[in-house]
């Protein structure tokens, strides 16, 4: 499921399927938004750097294609989005773009493909979570339709989050 999108005056992206060769620097670039100072826990970056180092990110599209889709502008991966199938709905569980490559629609465009995903994997909706201080994951799921359902104080890794969802037509 192959998209080119174009994202600037002379920037095109194309947001596709991981490929098992492409495991190693999708890795990385978790590692960089995980790593990045809006993420001070040290709890939830231990745990969530193990969950996506590349074999497991191998193991995920062997078992689910859809499962880690990467945007990117030539051969450079610029941006990713992890989801799971969990009993007839999508659980985004990350996505995430290169700071350089902020505020140009890569997001937008990794959200827009995983919505593409969701009839063909059997669902019928999206559900996330963010930090409550993540402005800028609340601005892209608001613009691409995404309903806040509540915040639940002192949840994941002991942090704050909004539980999102978006049921897909």
């Amino acid at each position: 499921m192959s998209v080119q999108v174009a994202i600037g005056i002379r920037t095109e992206i194309e947001v596709d399927r991981m490929s098992p060769e492409e495991a190693e620097a999708v890795s990385q670039l978790v590692r960089q938004i995980i790593f990045s100072p809006e993420y001070d826990n040290q709890w939830a970056r231990r745990e969530e750097m193990a969950r996506y180092l590349p074999s497991r990110l191998i193991e995920s599209v062997q078992n689910d294609p859809d499962s880690v889709l990467v945007a990117k502008n030539g051969d450079e991966i610029i941006g990713f989005c992890l989801s799971e199938y969990e009993e007839g709905v999508i659980w985004l569980a990350w996505f995430g773009v290169d700071p350089q490559r902020r505020g140009h629609g890569v997001g937008s465009a990794l959200l827009s493909v995983l919505e593409r995903t969701v009839h063909p994997r059997g669902c019928h909706k999206i559900w996330c979570d963010t930090l409550t201080t993540n402005e800028a994951s609340h601005a892209v799921l608001a613009r691409r339709g995404y309903s806040r359902i509540c915040i639940l104080r002192n949840h994941w890794y002991g942090q704050d989050t909004i539980l999102w969802e978006k049921f897909v037509d």
